[in-house]
């Protein structure tokens, strides 16, 4: 797996990790169809869309470097969303619209294909509190 797509992977990890619990716990380990998705929907794009967005997320892999003293796709998950964070609060805009890029493409993927589940699952489990109450 390229630089590319194991920062790509990285990110989509740690964002699954802070923002979809609910999903993780009743099913798995969806994270590998996620990162599929975003590479694929990445695919997708134009040439010129593609290459400066490749540019920006190799950009971010290296930060790591400079924050952390190691490439982000490497780092442990606390420093990742460490990273993720200062990134989505950063005053050049280009930093919040790839956070926002990929971020969008997870939670759109994961909710849209496990969320269905895990909300009947959940609506279920509420039911069944208030009966045996």
């Amino acid at each position: 797996m390229g630089e590319f797509q194991s920062t790509v992977s990285a990110l989509c990890y740690s964002i699954i990790q802070e923002r979809c619990r609910s999903l993780q716990s009743d099913l798995g380990f969806p994270h590998n169809d996620t990162v599929r998705f975003v590479l694929g929907q990445h695919g997708r794009m134009t040439a010129h869309m593609r290459f400066p967005l490749i540019v920006l997320t190799l950009v971010f892999d290296w930060w790591g470097l400079v924050r952390f003293g190691g490439l982000f796709h490497r780092l442990s998950h606390g420093q990742r969303w460490r990273q993720i964070e200062a990134w989505q609060a950063s005053s050049f805009g280009f930093c919040r619209d790839l956070m926002r890029f990929y971020e969008s493409l997870v939670l759109f993927h994961a909710f849209s294909r496990f969320g269905e589940q895990t909300a009947r699952d959940e609506q279920s489990e509420s039911v069944r509190t208030r009966t045996a109450a």
